[in-house]
């Protein structure tokens, strides 16, 4: 479960990055606060589904190891 949320919220976030590009590839937002927020956010959610997927599979590893 660890690892589906984790993929998840990358998933997400990438989804957002991409729906704000224009034609030209070009990421758009409505003011430099609010790009500023967006990336914020977006990047504590990357990490957090890094760590997410990191820690499923370490445990997964350890279920294997122990077979608990």
């Amino acid at each position: 479960m660890l690892i589906a949320a984790g993929v998840a919220g990358l998933l997400w976030c990438n989804k957002r990055a991409f729906d704000r590009r224009n034609a030209a590839g070009v990421q758009e937002f409505r003011s430099y606060g609010h790009s500023l927020g967006v990336r914020t956010l977006e990047r504590l959610a990357r990490l957090g589904g890094l760590i997410l997927i990191l820690g499923g599979f370490g445990r997964f590893v350890m279920v294997l190891a122990t077979g608990h």
